[in-house]
């Protein structure tokens, strides 16, 4: 994997961290996080920004990444919602190829179902 891969890999996994856990963070931090990780800002504009350092930046930005994955390594939310996510895709793969054996009745029922949590992972339904 390529450094580019490498950084776009991180920057997912800090951002999906951040949705779960970024509440537990001070304002602060969640500043920080969001301009660097969501906004892209560089080092140096946020150092403007809350006029400090780039390195208390790197500093705070290191904590905070840190401090997200401590809870994620206690709570496993993200990892939860992973294996959901995987879950309710094999549930569309397996409706799609039996929907058309299911009778009427109940098939309407299931398919409300199916892209009703389809919907809450934000993904396709079949």
């Amino acid at each position: 994997m390529d450094d580019h891969a490498r950084m776009m890999e991180k920057v997912t996994r800090v951002g999906d961290l951040y949705d779960f856990y970024g509440v537990l963070l001070t304002e602060r931090q969640r500043q920080m996080v969001e301009l660097s990780y969501l906004d892209d800002w560089s080092l140096a504009e946020i150092a403007s920004h809350f006029d400090v350092s780039r390195q208390a930046v790197h500093d705070s930005l290191h904590r905070a990444v840190q401090q997200l994955e401590t809870f994620e390594a206690s709570l496993h939310l993200l990892e939860s919602h992973r294996r959901q996510r995987e879950q309710v895709q094999r549930l569309t793969v397996a409706w799609q190829q039996v929907e058309g054996a299911v009778p009427e009745a109940v098939r309407e029922e299931l398919r409300a179902c199916i892209t009703a949590l389809a919907k809450e992972f934000q993904m396709e339904a079949g």
